[in-house]
């Protein structure tokens, strides 16, 4: 039986999307890490394979919100700030 596990196991692989897509009915988003069935469920189009010692890692609905508030504040704060006298920056 031990033999049987090694083979099952060997042809698992674990890999990291390079863009957000669905596997096993779970939204897997960029960056994540997970293992897949077998080679036959790689896809070149969003997967990149990693070595099965990567740990793995999924990013939750609220990580995600997270990060996207982050994205938003942080190019928010790099937008120039306008003056009341020059709506448009016309003078910068």
């Amino acid at each position: 039986m031990e033999e049987k596990e090694t083979k099952k196991a060997a042809k698992r692989i674990r890999v990291r999307a390079t863009q957000d897509g669905y596997y096993d009915h779970v939204l897997r988003r960029d960056g994540d890490v997970f293992t897949i069935k077998s080679e036959t469920e790689f896809s070149t189009r969003w997967m990149e394979r990693v070595p099965m010692t990567t740990p793995e890692s999924v990013t939750g609905s609220n990580a995600e919100l997270a990060r996207q508030h982050d994205t938003i504040m942080r190019d928010r704060a790099a937008m120039p700030v306008l003056d009341d006298d020059d709506p448009l920056g016309a003078g910068r």
